[in-house]
């Protein structure tokens, strides 16, 4: 038998479709849901087709520093028309994807997958209950957002991520709970959009993965936005009726806060229930499927990848397990390679981050360089009107190794990939010293910072 069968169609599931089946495999991708899944349909991209339209709105708004004289009246947030917007970037996308399953001849089965034996799967498509065999098969059933443990998600006023990107309405009020990547992005959406937002964080700061200098950056400029943070504060009890929620303060004080939604943004749980693991022999825990780096399981007929097998849930890091699982799976011989992952935030001002962080950095190594260049002196940043943050390079003194980067300001997700290719391709920062970087560029930043390691920044 030469097939490859495939549960679940998000960035996972569909990319190891198209893998195998470019190994000349049949392929069949099993969905419980529209193809693309979470990151397509109620994550990654709708989530960024709202920023950009919160993004215009604020430069429309402040046009007249920009010498741009306009009526602040006549400006507005259509928010039918941000939706309507969003619905058809998900449909474009959603099209592409169901082409390239066409293109590559992969059947697409809609259904509800689970593992008999380690060559057969039952579907049930909610009218009929079919079986399929393969040689092969590939787990990516994704994963699901974790909800407060004394208040299920209603969708009403209880919300996570896919509830708050599809409102109704702009809401007066929204209280976020939780200061990680999904709940800085949504607070950073709503209020530019004139939303009362608060943030409520359990950790002493936003966003407990990244460096204290980079992530105060944003928290500043999110209260400039109208933002409330509580940071070392927990949600104690909600009081759905008259919607309040109880906060406990790290001292010990006792506050109540009211809003029109309670966002609940405390991270994600891989989707491992009743699918036939133990039956199966498949390794796993609430932290997600155990895989070698081949992404083979306990099982050697069964590969896992995505947000399935926990780890680092992003979506480009969906797509290269999910080709390394294909070809593995195909017969040809792969690994995972988590060297350098970029992790993005998509914020206002964004951060991006790859490698080391500066703590993790000294933990490991002791004595590190640091370089940094501040976006204020870069001339591309000043003319735009975006001079708010700086580029920070850490690099290893005994080789010239690059360590990491961290970037929080405009069009930071685009500069990190300066620094993602620099640490795939293991290149030292005394090779970047006689760089010509383009001016004027915001990339510029990025070798300035690399020759502040050695103390010869130009402009700073």
């Amino acid at each position: 038998m030469n097939r490859i069968a495939i549960i679940g169609g998000g960035p996972a599931g569909y990319v190891a479709a198209i893998t195998a089946a470019q190994q000349d495999k049949e392929v069949i991708l099993v969905v419980d849901g529209p193809l693309g899944g979470t990151c397509l349909n109620e994550g990654c991209m709708p989530t960024k087709s709202l920023l950009k339209s919160a993004d215009t709105y604020d430069l429309v708004k402040n046009a007249g520093q920009m010498g741009i004289r306009l009526s602040p009246n006549s400006i507005e947030v259509d928010w039918d028309t941000v939706q309507e917007r969003k619905r058809d970037v998900i449909t474009k996308l959603v099209n592409g994807i169901r082409y390239l399953m066409d293109k590559n001849k992969i059947k697409v089965i809609q259904g509800s997958a689970s593992l008999m034996t380690s060559h057969r799967l039952r579907i049930d498509n909610g009218n009929e209950i079919e079986e399929i065999e393969a040689s092969k098969i590939i787990i990516s059933t994704g994963s699901e957002p974790i909800p407060l443990s004394f208040a299920p998600f209603d969708g009403e006023w209880i919300i996570h991520s896919g509830h708050a990107m599809s409102l109704p309405a702009i809401p007066d009020s929204l209280l976020i709970v939780g200061g990680g990547v999904i709940g800085c992005e949504f607070a950073s959406i709503y209020s530019r959009m004139g939303t009362k937002v608060t943030v409520i964080e359990m950790g002493e700061k936003l966003l407990p993965g990244e460096d204290d200098d980079i992530t105060s950056i944003l928290h500043g400029e999110l209260e400039n936005q109208g933002v409330t943070v509580h940071t070392s504060t927990s949600v104690k009890n909600i009081h759905a009726a008259t919607k309040t929620v109880f906060l406990e303060k790290s001292n010990g004080e006792l506050e109540e806060l009211h809003a029109d939604y309670l966002l609940v943004s405390i991270g994600r749980k891989p989707r491992v229930n009743e699918m036939g693991l133990e039956e199966n022999d498949i390794e796993f825990s609430r932290l997600g499927i155990s895989v070698d780096d081949r992404m083979q399981t306990s099982n050697p007929a069964i590969y896992a990848c995505g947000d399935v097998i926990g780890g680092i849930q992003l979506a480009h890091v969906a797509f290269h397990e999910g080709r390394v699982a294909a070809l593995n799976a195909c017969g040809q011989f792969a690994q995972v390679n988590y060297r350098a992952i970029p992790r993005c935030i998509y914020t206002s001002p964004e951060i991006a981050s790859v490698g080391f962080t500066e703590k993790e950095a000294r933990q490991k190594y002791g004595e590190i360089k640091v370089g940094e260049f501040a976006f204020s002196a870069n001339g591309k940043a000043v003319l735009t009107n975006k001079p708010v943050g700086k580029v920070k390079v850490l690099v290893n003194p005994q080789y010239n190794e690059i360590l990491g980067f961290s970037i929080v300001g405009q069009h930071a997700t685009e500069l990190i990939g300066q620094g993602t290719i620099m640490l795939h391709a293991e290149i030292t920062s005394d090779m970047l010293e006689d760089l010509v970087a383009a001016h004027p560029t915001l990339s510029e930043s990025i070798h300035e910072a690399l020759l502040n390691v050695v103390g010869q920044a130009v402009h700073s």
